[in-house]
């Protein structure tokens, strides 16, 4: 799955409330795993970059998938004190 579509279906996830939640512990634990690999995947990337402008486009969307990882992590040990 593609980054961006891994942040619009972790988002939906973190809209829901109560019950449906709670089904959906799962998903959310898959979709938290695909994140992990896509950040350590931008941070090999990053790593390895020359270009200076590409380096700044990859460290914004690393931020972005650690900030939307954290949320889900988040989340997801909500669901389990639930």
């Amino acid at each position: 799955m593609k980054r961006k579509k891994l942040l619009n279906k972790l988002a939906g996830f973190l809209d829901m409330k109560g019950r449906k939640q709670r089904k959906h512990h799962d998903e959310l634990e898959a979709i938290l795993i695909k994140l992990w690999k896509k950040k350590v995947d931008l941070e090999k990337e990053l790593e390895q970059e020359k270009d200076v402008h590409k380096k700044k486009r990859l460290g914004k969307e690393l931020e972005i998938v650690r900030a939307q990882y954290a949320k889900g992590e988040k989340a997801l040990r909500e669901l389990e004190v639930l």
